[in-house]
């Protein structure tokens, strides 16, 4: 049971990992280094984002986005603010939806009301 919820946690570190280090490009920055400083944080924890081991935590991955959500403010102005502001929540959306957990009869019945709409 502990490496069936070991590959779980991997499963969204990894997709994390991914998004985190897209945010990092698209904002113009080179390093970990430069980024942990723009957010103010401790380059250790970034710095456990291609480590898919279960260090960091879902706890860590909120305190990135708060501040990435308050700091994009120093990097976009405009129409350019609103789309980085749909891409966090987007990014973000992709990490949970790694995380969670969804049961089979929650998905079919999601299915099939999506079926009787069309």
């Amino acid at each position: 049971m502990e490496k069936q919820a070991n590959r779980g946690a991997n499963r969204w570190i990894a997709t994390a990992a991914e998004e985190i280090c897209q945010i990092e490009k698209r904002w113009g920055f080179t390093s970990i280094r430069q980024f942990s400083k723009f957010l103010q944080m401790n380059p250790r924890t970034l710095s456990k984002l291609p480590h898919h081991d279960g260090t960091l935590t879902l706890e860590s991955i909120a305190n990135i986005y708060m501040r990435l959500i308050l700091l994009r403010n120093l990097k976009f102005v405009g129409n350019e603010l609103k789309e980085e502001e749909q891409l966090l929540k987007d990014s973000l959306l992709r990490i949970m939806a790694s995380a969670a957990t969804v049961p089979q009869t929650l998905r079919d019945d999601v299915v099939d009301e999506l079926e009787n709409q069309l």
